[in-house]
């Protein structure tokens, strides 16, 4: 969600010109029911409540500098982002909504199991999607392809549907809240890219490409408009 100066004035109205932060990550009012600043010129932060899911202004907080930088503290560092779905969800819980759910399941849980045994971790789930993290694209673009192996196999045991995964992958810098949840343009594009794999397709963003350092076999799909970007990006897709 892209911060505006409307967003901005909103979330100070809402919070009464008084950072809503509750202490639970800050040093220096920890306990308190909330930090006492105030919200003062253009010294404080617009908080997006992510992990409540959504983009509406009612995920939105407004915090004063102390309490955002404790929040945020942990240093800036580049990683590869790998978001993973199951093509046709929809289709599939229109279907049969109790088989859907059980199927999404399956899925989150071998993604959680191919993260760990490929040096990554599952580093956000919501309602329908989910992050994988590694420090590598080829630990990232490994995951991506044991995962449908993995997903099949496992839905196959349950008698459940098999359905393709679409996946797209970006490596760039992120920032992390000391509870671990990751922000930053690298996320929101990672997340759209996955948007412009068709099903049974790994896309990939040049920054991932640059770092495979040759040696696979890709089909070149051109730039595409990604949300909130000023500048067309070009993606590949990896050809088995």
């Amino acid at each position: 969600m892209k911060i505006t100066a409307e967003i901005r004035a909103h979330a100070r109205e809402q919070a009464g010109s008084r950072c809503e932060c509750v202490g639970a990550n800050c040093r220096h009012h920890r306990g308190a029911a909330r930090c006492k600043r105030g919200l003062r010129g253009d010294q404080w932060k617009v908080y997006w409540r992510t992990e409540k899911g959504g983009i509406g202004r009612e995920n939105i907080d407004a915090w004063c500098l102390d309490c955002f930088q404790n929040n945020f503290a942990v240093p800036t560092s580049s990683v590869t982002l790998l978001f993973p779905d199951i093509a046709d969800y929809v289709r599939l819980t229109d279907a049969d909504r109790r088989k859907a759910i059980t199927l999404m399941a399956v899925f989150h849980e071998a993604a959680d199991r191919v993260a760990k045994e490929h040096a990554g971790r599952l580093s956000k789930i919501e309602t329908d999607e989910i992050c994988l993290e590694f420090e590598k694209s080829l630990f990232a673009l490994r995951a991506a392809r044991a995962l449908k192996e993995r997903f099949h196999e496992d839905a196959r045991r349950l008698s459940l549907p098999t359905p393709e995964l679409c996946s797209g992958i970006h490596c760039g810098e992120v920032t992390r809240s000391r509870e671990g949840e990751l922000f930053g343009d690298a996320v929101g594009i990672a997340s759209r890219v996955k948007g412009v794999a068709k099903a049974g397709q790994i896309v990939l963003t040049g920054s991932v490409v640059d770092q495979l350092d040759g040696g696979m076999d890709l089909e070149d799909l051109g730039e595409h408009r990604i949300a909130e970007m000023p500048e067309p990006l070009r993606c590949w897709a990896v050809r088995y």
